[in-house]
């Protein structure tokens, strides 16, 4: 016979806790319902879409997520409801801008101990015109052979897009 105390370990889990899991797993699908849409509507040729919002936290985050990516947008209320109309056309981006792309979760102490620095791992475009991977020290030993234009970015494969670029 089983006891609750001595054979079965509880998982606990306030209900603080299940909320904010179940409001950042909303947030989420709500940001990916955006990005569907967007790119349905860029299948057909639109440069512009609207999206519907039942709160305005929702609409809120979202407007948030899709202003930090460049896209033009206006919110406003109709009835009781969020509107967010979402452009790209017309987006000024200057292609030639330089960037590097430092990939979270890749920092490592140095093969040298005494210097007490750290590489960190950047995606680039190599001289063969392939997407890889390199540790250089942070940020001293980027050097213009570790950066990408923006226009290297829109062309990259998904894994390189999902990295937040830095302007240099």
């Amino acid at each position: 016979m089983l006891t609750y105390e001595k054979d079965v370990k509880p998982i606990k889990i306030t209900a603080r806790e299940a909320y904010q899991q179940t409001e950042k797993e909303t947030q989420i699908k709500e940001i990916a319902k955006a990005y569907e849409a967007i790119r349905e509507a860029v299948d057909l040729g639109m440069t512009s879409i609207k999206l519907w919002f039942d709160d305005l936290n929702t609409c809120d985050l979202v407007f948030n997520e899709l202003v930090r990516q460049g896209y033009n947008l206006e919110q406003k209320k109709v009835n009781n409801d969020w509107q967010l109309e979402v452009n790209w056309e017309n987006v000024d981006l200057d292609p030639n801008k330089k960037y590097i792309l430092p990939m979270e979760g890749t920092e490592q102490p140095s093969y040298s101990d005494s210097l007490g620095e750290s590489t960190r791992g950047y995606a680039y475009k190599n001289e063969y015109g392939t997407w890889t991977i390199c540790h250089v020290f942070s940020p001293a030993g980027i050097t213009d052979e570790y950066t990408v234009i923006a226009k290297d970015i829109e062309d990259a494969p998904e894994w390189v897009k999902a990295i937040e670029p830095v302007e240099v």
